[in-house]
């Protein structure tokens, strides 16, 4: 009988992994304190203002900078914006519930639990009420190291923080492009789809689980 290969570490991404997540309710949220509409709100923050947002995630940008800068765009003037303004940003995630119940028992089993996300500190904010942080034994977050994926860099240090060898790592996000870098550092990769959490469970089906620590 041919031996599974093993993993022993899961580097996995947060957003549309261990949560689900719709920008546009930014846009909803805003809309009713905004001159602006819902729609025009989102073009704002996540397309016409996106170097700002992308330098906001890689922690290159302080979140008062980010958040002046969007009130700014926003013509968003009256008191209490800023707080109305970091609830809206913040406020748009769901758990996958699938997802964290493996979590949950993977890491009960002693795998060792990294995530690798690309995050803003007002969202990880949210994620550490929601308690996705805690699923995790160690955080490789894109505004506190300084990179994003797809760098090579970001990909080296969620590595380092699992202190194990790639072949014993799984990487699962949601976009190809990275499943694709992290095979590159002979990492084992999976892409994964909300709507059909049974293929990653299916995937599971040819590896062995085993625990950071061996017995």
């Amino acid at each position: 009988m041919t031996k599974k290969p093993r993993i022993r570490a899961i580097l996995s991404d947060w957003g549309k992994v261990v949560v689900d997540f719709d920008n546009r309710r930014v846009g909803h949220a805003l809309a009713q304190i905004s001159r602006f509409g819902a729609a025009d709100i989102h073009e704002i923050i996540f397309k016409e203002q996106r170097e700002l947002f992308d330098a906001y995630m890689r922690g290159q940008l302080t979140t008062d900078g980010f958040r002046r800068a969007m009130l700014r765009c926003l013509q968003l003037t009256h008191a209490g914006a800023g707080t109305a303004f970091d609830r809206a940003f913040a406020d748009v995630f769901t758990p996958n519930k699938p997802i964290i119940a493996l979590w949950k028992r993977f890491r009960a089993m002693g795998v060792k639990m990294v995530a690798a996300s690309n995050v803003e500190q007002l969202r990880h904010g949210q994620l550490v009420a929601m308690g996705i942080h805690d699923l995790f034994d160690a955080h490789c977050l894109s505004y506190q190291v300084g990179v994003g994926k797809p760098a090579p860099e970001f990909f080296h240090k969620a590595l380092k923080m699992a202190y194990i060898s790639p072949e014993e790592a799984l990487f699962i996000d949601d976009h190809e492009e990275f499943v694709d870098v992290a095979r590159r550092q002979l990492m084992t990769g999976f892409t994964y789809d909300l709507k059909d959490h049974a293929a990653f469970e299916r995937f599971l089906e040819g590896y062995e689980i085993a625990p950071y620590q061996l017995a």
